[in-house]
């Protein structure tokens, strides 16, 4: 089956190179992923033993058929430290990519998962990076985020993520002025796309899931109801008030550049009118030298708004998970009160 599928990849690829030299380039080849239920819990266990350390990190293999990205497999990144270490971990890549197309396992990779304690990692530089050299490299590439901290409240946290083609652009120039963006119509809302997922498990998984679910006792579900979420809310709103925090402050260097290229203007016209040679490079740049931003921290700007977003919305969910539940705790409690 192994090799079958693997067959069927590199046909694939192949028949995709030829169409895309025919009919150009495609906004987004991919438009859903579909991931074995194994890989999901390879992922989960990962990042479990890691103790949900954003560093734990890994490799995603498969293979791509009809716009639909497959993941039939997965193995774990060792930690790395330094420069020796990334080395290692490089060859240790190889001999497991190696190891697998030996014995006829998928072993095209087709992007990577982190883990994202709170959803923190999805806008970060280190994320974009690594997409982008997998996007660069294989078109259909994802990275996979998962928070353990939602699966720890019983909540399955799994989002596919791929760069747009705007934001591949923006990263291949490393230009992210504020111009460039403008001119690129880009917002904090499409850098990135997100792509929906579909776990699915063999039919001897399936019949294993049913045995087991014959043999789990009645109150098995009772932490349906459980409230001790609120200690998640308050650490996604810790976050979230570091997060505007953080906005602000770019905000506000942002904002005296702009009154300080202003003055810079208003000088000149005077010099003008008063027939005196215009300021130089040089006392312009004095003046915005604490103020003048590189198109890294352009950049960053861009992520922090993005990243303020996704707080919002998780702070926004799980409120309304918990207060939810405890109106139904509340109508629970008076009816047993009541009878």
């Amino acid at each position: 089956m192994y090799s079958h599928n693997y067959r069927r990849s590199q046909q694939h690829h192949h028949h995709q190179q030829q169409q895309q030299h025919k009919q150009g380039p495609k906004e987004s080849p991919i438009k859903c992923v579909y991931i074995d239920g194994l890989v999901v819990l390879k992922i989960i266990k990962h990042c479990h033993e890691e103790g949900s350390s954003s560093e734990a990190q890994g490799v995603l293999l498969g293979l791509v058929f009809d716009n639909v990205l497959e993941v039939t497999n997965c193995f774990p990144f060792p930690r790395s430290n330094d420069d020796e270490d990334n080395e290692e971990a490089a060859e240790y890549q190889y001999t497991m990519i190696r190891y697998l197309k030996n014995v006829n396992v998928d072993h095209l990779q087709v992007g990577w998962y982190q883990c994202s304690p709170y959803g923190s990692q999805l806008n970060k530089i280190e994320t974009i990076d690594s997409q982008y050299m997998y996007q660069g490299t294989i078109e259909e590439s994802i990275v996979l985020l998962f928070d353990p901290i939602r699966a720890q409240r019983g909540f399955l946290s799994l989002k596919a993520y791929r760069l747009t083609k705007a934001a591949m652009n923006l990263c291949k120039e490393s230009d992210f002025k504020p111009e460039t963006l403008r001119q690129n119509k880009m917002s904090f809302e499409k850098f990135f796309e997100e792509i929906p997922i579909i776990i699915r498990n063999s039919h001897l998984c399936k019949a294993l899931l049913l045995e087991i679910d014959e043999d789990m006792p009645i109150d098995a579900g009772r932490q349906l109801l459980d409230i001790g979420g609120f200690s998640v809310v308050e650490k996604s709103l810790q976050s979230h008030i570091k997060s505007v925090e953080d906005l602000n402050k770019q905000t506000s260097t942002l904002r005296n550049q702009i009154i300080k290229q202003h003055e810079i203007a208003r000088e000149n016209m005077n010099r003008s009118l008063a027939k005196m040679p215009p300021m130089t490079e040089d006392e312009m740049a004095k003046l915005l030298k604490s103020f003048k931003l590189t198109p890294l921290q352009h950049l960053e700007n861009l992520l922090n708004y993005s990243q303020t977003h996704n707080f919002c919305q998780q702070s926004s969910l799980y409120s309304t998970q918990n207060i939810g539940k405890l109106f139904m705790a509340k109508a629970l409690h008076n009816n047993n009160n009541n009878n």
